[in-house]
């Protein structure tokens, strides 16, 4: 059964952006807020009185007092949303929902009057609703009167399922909790909207004012202004110095207060210690946006810190969007803008590229390739530590920017990437996003109980979340530009056959074989087009693929050459490489290349990319400009191989229809969440005893292999009768997880002897490395012939959610580590993807007369072990090793389990 996933929550849950691009808090009440809520309802018009509570007059002590009573929300709970206002942080929106039994909650809104029309009822309405789903809710009824037409409408935009009725004067609207198609779509679409108002006072300003302008030439503050003035902004500029009368020709104001009035941007770049101030300051004075150049927060230790928490608190009270602290500055080089708010003196040209970086110091050597590359940027963001604004709103913003077309991020972090990575599936639909993210070290890998949790080091969720994003990893920052200069110039590549063309037999073969690691398809020419091309290459020249036309080739035969293979039916991409064997000649053959192209770009060859690679000079080339077209030049062949290739891999994952989320009619997640919930109250966290685990997977649906734990030889034996010989014996012990490594395990067991003798060895080896009381048995199952020994296992990674495991089985996972991650949940594509990537796979498909195995069966676990991931949060690390596929039609057995178990609220 398809379902739908509730949309990743927009920003940090202590923030949230109105309608109208401003900000505000929000958090849920507490029992201190009684006074800041009884003065709220006051100080609502009577009108909204009447609306909210039916009456005009204010709402009893009693009810006040429910509101500030939300430590558990299964019964009640309330969020306020708040703003600083006249000096205090005040309530100016508060939504709450009460059981009312049988899986419904009745749910109700209120909204300051000046606040109102902002979409705070519909920020509130998200909110309760996925708290509400989280607690076993399915439904919220609210009351309405019939002339509330507001809150009605909030209703009935937000996009869940409604139905309602009048009845004694009210309308009851009945909302059910569960997420639908139009419910995300109208969350994303409201969230985006909100995002993109909030981000143009910062990227596209009317007036900016530059406080901690200095009159040090070599201070931060003046060199900001002095690019500002440089590139000559379109808009006002202010600087804020009250030392000085002029600085780089514009007249200096002694504050923020004192500068006109609107000022959108204000960029701060005075000391640390000072920049809470002006932020009260710029709020005062009506100032709409921050850019906080200033270092000394959390980069500097526990103390900075603390002061970046507070500066960004401050912020959300005044209702105000911030770039930084500790970051370079932002560029937007629109002719109609042309604002460089940074330190940098190198402003690229305008382009359709946009760039965001998390480091600062990285930015100058951004910008600086960028012009180096021929890469023209629509903006550059250098985000630094990320308090506010972070790489997901500037996706949001460029998602909506006609002037970009290609996105490039630098990541030393993510924020939030469950939500990164839905706006990545939807942005990339239309503007292919590459990142380069920091850390691929496995410095980062933890020592864990489970095989899943080992095997998932630090960089395999980023690796995996890029995957299912349709992100494009580079590996290096140059790779980033070869990539981004492929995608800006060039047209998607139809498929993945390129064509190489190249004087010179040495840089073919490099390319060769670098179009072939890279997963391209070097395939050889047509006879058709062997016939055009030998009718003027000499004959020493190779016609295949390569098209090798030996050092002799002639302007005349690149022109020729070119426009023949990239009109050749069998060529969706060329990759044209020239080594100058005269350079006199050079001038007179790129002009050559740029003929061919152009040649059939008029033939009417308008979908094929081609990249150039010309292997002489000093520098980076630049691109060829053919008539309006730019072709993308690179150094080395592999270099050109790498680009085209991550872009063919990128058109064969925006081609693919949005694969689709499943679940299953049968699954029990409430039963499961309860067994870990009693695991978890009784012993704490750790690993499930054998029948917990036989329930917690019995609830979702997975096939576990028979068997009963024997506390006695003769159990052991009787068991064995009723199973059926042969069996086999193996330890049951919390304490002992791997149970191979200790001799625990015994096969094939025949008779009663056999099964005796086995139950008696593996409680003595057992008893050598865990105490009586961490014994639990000794398991005794059917022996099951046949099949391949896979894994499935979900191990909870702290910032990506539940990552997913399929790989060979048994011991093999350890020696041969052929294991693939996706992050959950999955998506059918990811299933079928986890089963084909692993190097094994011809196992399953049956290899040299071995029976293939039941994939349909083993695909339908995955994406159960996914729900289950997902849904029961308590589950910290699972292991079903091995699990046992077998022949088709015949499902698969999961012959050894574990799941370990924590706090839904703790960390793993």
């Amino acid at each position: 059964m398809e379902i739908v996933n509730p949309p990743a929550i927009d920003q940090s849950p202590s923030r949230i952006v109105l309608r109208d691009g401003t900000t505000a808090m929000l958090r849920m009440t507490a029992a201190d807020d009684r006074e800041a809520l009884r003065r709220f309802f006051h100080t609502l018009s009577p009108e909204s009185r009447r609306r909210r509570f039916f009456s005009f007059a204010d709402p009893a002590d009693a009810l006040i007092e429910t509101f500030c009573a939300s430590s558990d929300p299964s019964r009640q709970a309330t969020f306020v949303a708040l703003r600083q206002l006249e000096g205090e942080l005040r309530p100016i929106a508060v939504g709450s929902y009460v059981n009312l039994g049988n899986g419904a909650a009745e749910a109700a809104f209120a909204v300051a009057d000046a606040f109102q029309g902002k979409g705070l009822g519909t920020i509130l309405l998200e909110r309760l609703a996925a708290l509400a789903a989280d607690h076993g809710f399915r439904r919220f009824e609210a009351m309405v009167l019939p002339d509330n037409a507001s809150m009605l409408e909030v209703f009935q935009e937000s996009g869940f399922e409604i139905r309602s009725k009048s009845e004694h004067g009210a309308v009851t609207v009945l909302l059910s909790l569960g997420p639908t198609s139009e419910s995300v779509h109208a969350t994303e679409r409201r969230q985006a909207g909100a995002t993109v108002t909030s981000m143009r006072p910062l990227l596209a300003p009317r007036a900016v004012a530059v406080i901690g302008a200095s009159r040090d030439p070599c201070s931060l503050g003046r060199r900001v202004l002095a690019g500002i003035v440089k590139a000559r902004f379109a808009g006002s500029v202010y600087p804020i110095n009250p030392n000085a009368t002029e600085l780089e020709g514009l007249p200096c104001y002694s504050s923020i207060a004192a500068a006109p009035t609107p000022v959108d941007l204000a960029i701060v770049a005075v000391p640390s210690a000072a920049v809470i101030g002006v932020v009260d300051q710029c709020a005062a004075a009506g100032v709409k946006s921050l850019l906080v150049i200033t270092a000394g927060f959390a980069e500097i230790g526990p103390q900075g810190l603390a002061l970046q928490q507070q500066l960004a608190e401050r912020v959300r009270r005044h209702g105000l969007r911030m770039i930084g602290p500790n970051c370079m500055g932002l560029l937007n080089t629109a002719p109609e803008m042309r604002l460089n708010a940074s330190f940098s003196p190198i402003v690229p040209p305008p382009g359709r590229v946009a760039f965001s970086s998390q480091s600062g110091a990285l930015g100058l050597a951004i910008l600086d390739l960028a012009v180096e590359r021929g890469i023209g940027l629509s903006s550059f963001v250098s985000v630094g530590n990320k308090a506010d604004v972070s790489s997901n709103d500037l996706l949001e913003y460029w998602e909506a920017d006609a002037r970009t077309s290609v996105i490039l991020l630098y990541l030393e972090s993510f924020g939030n990437p469950r939500r990164f990575a839905r706006l990545a599936r939807r942005i990339g639909r239309t503007k292919p996003i590459v990142a380069l993210k920091a850390g691929r070290t496995h410095a980062g890998s933890r020592a864990a109980g489970s095989h899943t949790a080992a095997l998932a080091v630090s960089d395999v969720a980023v690796d995996a979340l890029f995957h299912q994003a349709g992100v494009i990893r580079a590996e290096t920052m140059d790779d980033l530009f070869d990539v981004a200069a492929c995608l800006d110039m060039q047209p998607l590549p139809p498929s993945r056959r390129v064509a190489i063309v190249t004087n010179a037999g040495g840089p073919g073969i490099l390319a060769v074989d670098a179009c072939e690691a890279a997963g391209l398809i070097v395939a050889p020419t047509a006879q058709t087009t062997r016939d055009r091309l030998t009718a003027f290459l000499p004959r020493e020249a190779s016609v295949g693929n390569p098209i090798d036309m030996v050092a002799s080739a002639t302007p005349d035969s690149y022109r020729r050459a070119i426009e023949t293979i990239l009109t050749a039916p069998e060529t969706d991409a060329l990759i044209v490489i020239y080594t100058p064997i005269e350079p006199r000649l050079a001038d007179e053959t790129l002009a050559a290349i740029r003929d061919g192209i152009a040649a059939a770009r008029r033939g009417g060859v308008r979908n094929k990319p081609v990249l150039a690679c010309v292997m002489a000079g000093h520098g980076r080339p630049r691109p060829l400009e053919i008539d309006g077209e730019r072709v993308p030049c690179y150094a080395f062949p592999e270099n050109a191989a790498r680009a085209l290739a991550r872009a063919a891999g990128y058109a064969e994952w925006r081609s693919k229809p949005p694969a689709l989320f499943w679940s299953f009619d049968d699954v029990r997640v409430d039963e499961a969440r309860a067994i870990c919930s009693k695991a978890i109250a009784s012993r704490g966290a750790g690993w499930l005893a054998p029948d917990e685990v036989g329930a917690v997977l019995g609830a979702f649906g997975v096939p576990l292999a028979a068997g009963m734990v024997a506390h006695s030889a003769e159990e052991a034996v009787a068991y064995a009768h009723v199973l059926g010989f042969p069996v086999v014996a193996k330890l049951v012990s919390r304490r002992v997880q791997h149970k191979s490594d200790i001799g625990a395990v015994q096969l094939n067991l025949a008779s009663d002897t056999g099964v005796r003798r086995a139950y008696a060895e593996i409680m003595t080896r057992a008893r050598a490395v865990a105490a009586e009381t961490d014994i639990d048995g000794v398991l005794i199952q059917a022996m099951i012939a046949g099949g391949v020994e896979t894994m499935i296992g979900t191990s909870e990674d702290p910032l990506f959610g539940p990552l997913i495991a399929f790989g060979l089985g048994g011991i093999h996972v350890e020696v041969l580590g052929d294991v693939r991650f996706r992050v959950g949940p999955l998506t059918d594509r990811d299933a079928d993807e986890l089963l084909h990537e692993i190097k094994g796979f011809r196992l399953l498909d049956g290899y040299r007369g071995h029976p293939a195995a039941d994939l349909e069966a083993l695909r339908e676990l995955l994406l159960r072990i996914s729900r289950l991931a997902v849904d029961v949060p308590e589950v910290a690390e699972l292991d079903l090793n091995p699990v046992l596929a077998m022949a088709p039609g015949q499902g698969c057995r999961v012959v050894d389990a574990r799941i370990r178990v924590k706090s839904a609220a703790s960390p793993s």
